[in-house]
């Protein structure tokens, strides 16, 4: 029996032995069948040799490398044959040519490359440092063209200021900044808002702050020629999504609102030694070291913040018969609908609840650098129980399930690795901070409406940019609007967070009016129009590629509008017809017997789409592109590419919200929407100077006749302005100031900004829309206000927007 297996290892490997010299006769053949090419590589500026330049032969032969020597020479023994050879190397040109390799004799494969820049010049890998700490920059040069090098200087072109030494060398040391410096340059970057806040910090404007940009200029005797290099100095600061539950062990960064001076204090919990590491300036920083809650004072202004520390715990023990996660009961026993809302259940059939699980098992190019975002509390820095913590985490990594795709691995993880597994995938402490604080039960400090919670993670471009894409671009992150008007009942509707979200169930219930709830929040913390207005973060669908399952607050058809209609059948396109129309109630010749000056507000995009809230015409004509899937959605978001810099390969749906006209070939053909918009904007010009000349000349009308007309002053203008000679008014130019028709009207030299059109509702007598002719001016002015609210001159509905600057022109003449 031995013998017999040793006799079939003896056969195998007498197989194996002939293989193996079949294979070598096979790729390098015969000496009596092989010949020999050789040849010199040159570069055609200099005629000197090219080294390093590759020969790639075509039939390609195994395991054979070809490179040029010192002297461009190179020389390779090949079997017999035909071949094609590539001549490559980095800064030239490729080149080709066929040579016949004849056994026995060596054949020639000379070749000239063209260089594609003149002097190459490498300014080296990007470095990582530190604050304070030096790195050295050196550089490389080869002047392809010949030339000489004449000299070197090294400056910094971004980033936080450094100290370069030996900037006129090839090899330079760079000092950079102090850590207050790059803390400074941290807050630039983030450019908060100016109020007394915990710092939320994205990851695209941390890895801006820490970067630092240094060029390299070479001088040779045919010209200058630079490349740069980019040297991080990381900071003790971590992603932050902004709330004050944070986790111990985690710098926060606070931020004071502007004023002359500062003096902060900190008040910590027993046993803690935590201290400011500036109490004098706007920004100071600390990290607490123990669970407890931490209260930060400023003494000149009076304002505090308490901050609560904890640790990171988890809460997923399993997952149901649909594969969704299953909590234990530290979330489930209250938030049951009952003691408090649930969430839970919701969140468990989100793709944020099984953003890991669904990478297992799925994907070959996961790791590590995406559980900062996938999983609670990851960060190998800090002591704090995050997943890196995990007793069974180690034993997870070297299991083989991370990069090998099978249907099983999230549940050989639950089994296998429970302590891993309970703190994986994203889960409530990620937006709200960790659950083992005494933030627990207080709401506010766990809880925020910013764009800075969503930010910590959908703020790393290329992938992963649509908070730079919303806060960068879209103006829906505009604060100024917020913190003037979100406190308004009737403008915090929809320029608030807070309002928008009081406000919906009310619109939603059949109320479109002023927000009936009670106004608790202030112009020290309104919330522009975040991620949270347009989405709820608990109940988020699983894709946001194709097919795209993301959800909105509202779909389909919208409630009753402020602006007296419904938007039926728009898609996800509802929730922006909901703030985008005119929100003064229905306005058409059917339903209104005498207009007053009030402007419809600017944001008309819904009543265009849907052909409503016009004079001179019939209202309802819905335009073509209201039936598109989603409406305004597809053409804004969806088909529109977002911003290159923040999105990886133009893909995902786009969060700058700015439609690009190119779209409108997708269904049109060559047609761009170009040559509609010249048309529109030209009419609505027409139409402006029509309402202009029309003012004037019912004014000299209304003084002809020995009537005097009374503008009411509003905003720059101080008082009213009567005017009792028409001859007298040398200009007018039409505007719209706080949602009021008004106009800037120059008069004997004098000019007064912003003049409503007064209406028999505010002045009873002698008023400029009082009279017949001037009901027919204050409805061509809303008309004009209408349609250039719109802002997509004539795109959202052509036939509509042309009907009503048409009927609007000839109702003046």
């Amino acid at each position: 029996m031995r013998a017999h297996a040793n006799r079939n290892w003896i056969l195998t490997l007498a197989v194996i032995l002939s293989l193996s010299a079949f294979l070598v006769l096979a790729s390098c053949g015969d000496e009596n069948d092989s010949g020999t090419v050789s040849g010199t590589v040159i570069n055609s500026l200099t005629g000197g040799p090219v080294a390093g330049a590759t020969v790639a032969t075509d039939p390609a032969v195994w395991d054979m490398s070809i490179q040029t020597d010192s002297s461009g020479s190179y020389s390779a023994t090949l079997p017999a044959g035909t071949y094609t050879l590539t001549f490559e190397r980095q800064f030239f040109e490729s080149s080709t040519q066929t040579v016949s390799v004849i056994a026995g004799e060596t054949a020639t494969g000379d070749a000239v490359l063209v260089p594609t820049i003149l002097v190459a010049v490498d300014a080296g890998k990007d470095q990582e440092g530190s604050p304070d700490g030096a790195v050295t920059l050196e550089v490389t040069v080869e002047p392809l063209d010949g030339s000489e090098v004449m000299g070197y200087e090294w400056t910094q072109t971004s980033g936080v200021e450094a100290e370069i030494q030996d900037s006129g060398s090839d090899s330079a040391t760079v000092t950079v900044g102090s850590p207050a410096a790059y803390k400074r340059h941290l807050v630039q970057v983030l450019d908060p808002i100016d109020r007394f806040m915990v710092l939320g910090i994205n990851p695209h404007s941390l890895e801006e702050a820490e970067a630092a940009t240094f060029e390299i200029a070479v001088t040779t005797s045919s010209g200058t020629y630079t490349d740069t290099v980019n040297v991080t100095a990381h900071l003790p600061y971590r992603v932050s999504i902004g709330v004050q539950n944070v986790a111990v062990q985690e710098s926060v960064l606070l931020h004071g609102k502007t004023q002359d001076a500062y003096s902060w204090s900190i008040n910590t919990p027993s046993g803690s030694e935590a201290a400011l590491d500036d109490s004098s300036g706007q920004n100071p920083s600390f990290a607490p070291d123990v669970v407890g809650k931490y209260t930060l004072s400023e003494s000149n202004s009076g304002a505090s913040l308490d901050i609560y520390a904890g640790s990171w715990a988890g809460v997923i023990i399993g997952q149901d018969a649909n594969g969704e996660p299953v909590s234990d009961s530290s979330c489930t026993s209250c938030h049951d609908d009952s003691i408090a809302p649930d969430q839970f259940t919701p969140w468990a059939a989100s793709g944020h609840a099984e953003i890991l699980a669904q990478n297992l098992n799925t994907s070959t190019h996961y790791g590590e650098g995406c559980f900062a975002c996938h999983t609670v509390g990851f960060d190998k820095s800090a002591g704090n129980g995050g997943i890196d913590e995990a007793s069974d985490y180690s034993e997870f990594l070297d299991a083989g399930l991370i990069n090998s795709p099978s249907p099983n691995n999230w549940s050989d993880m639950l089994s296998d690795y429970p302590e891993t597994a309970r703190l994986a995938n994203i889960q409530c402490e990620n937006c709200h901070g960790p659950q083992t604080s005494e933030a627990h039960m207080k709401g506010s400090p766990r809880t925020s409406l910013s764009g800075d919670v969503c930010g910590a993670c959908h703020g790393e471009p290329p992938r992963h940019g649509r908070f730079q894409q919303w806060n960068d671009i879209a103006r829906h992150a505009d604060y100024t609007l917020a913190v003037e008007r979100g406190t308004s009942e009737h403008c915090g509707r929809c320029h608030a967070a807070q309002g928008f979200l009081a406000w919906l169930p009310q619109l939603e219930a059949g109320n479109p009016g002023n927000i009936e709830a009670e106004i608790t929040w202030t112009p020290e913390t309104a919330e522009p129009v975040t991620c949270v207005v347009c989405h709820d973060p608990h109940a988020q669908g699983k894709t946001s590629g194709e097919p795209n399952t993301a959800t909105v607050r509202v779909e389909g058809d919208t409630p009753m509008l402020p602006a007296g209609f419904k938007a039926v059948g728009v898609g996800r396109g509802a929730i922006c017809i909901t703030c985008h129309n005119t929100r003064n109630g229905a306005h058409n010749d059917a339903m209104t017997t005498r207009i007053d000056d009030r402007a419809p507000h600017i944001a008309a995009q819904g009543d265009v789409l849907m052909g409503q809230n016009a004079y001179f015409v019939n209202v309802g004509d819905r335009s073509p592109h209201s039936y598109i899937k989603d409406s305004c959605a597809n053409c804004h978001m969806v088909l529109t590419s977002p911003a290159e810099e923040f999105s990886y390969n133009l893909s995902g749906t786009n969060h700058s919200f700015e439609a690009n006209p190119d779209i409108c070939s997708n269904c049109h053909g060559v047609f761009d929407g170009g040559s509609l918009q010249e048309s529109t904007h030209s009419q609505l010009e027409e139409l402006k100077a029509a309402i202009e000349q029309a003012i004037v000349g019912e004014i000299e009308s209304q003084t002809a006749a020995g009537n005097a007309v009374t503008l009411i002053g509003f905003g720059p203008a101080t008082s009213d302005v009567t005017i009792s000679d028409g001859k007298s008014v040398t200009a007018v130019e039409l505007t719209e100031t706080h949602g009021r028709m008004a106009m800037d009207i120059t008069i004997d030299s004098t000019k007064y900004e912003h003049v409503r059109l007064a209406s028999d509702t505010t002045v009873k007598d002698g008023t400029l829309l009082s009279s017949d002719r001037g009901q027919i001016i204050a409805r061509a002015a809303w008309n004009y206000f209408l349609l250039h609210g719109d802002a997509s001159e004539g795109v959202h509905n052509p036939d509509f927007t042309l009907n009503v600057l048409n009927a609007s022109i000839d109702a003046l003449r």
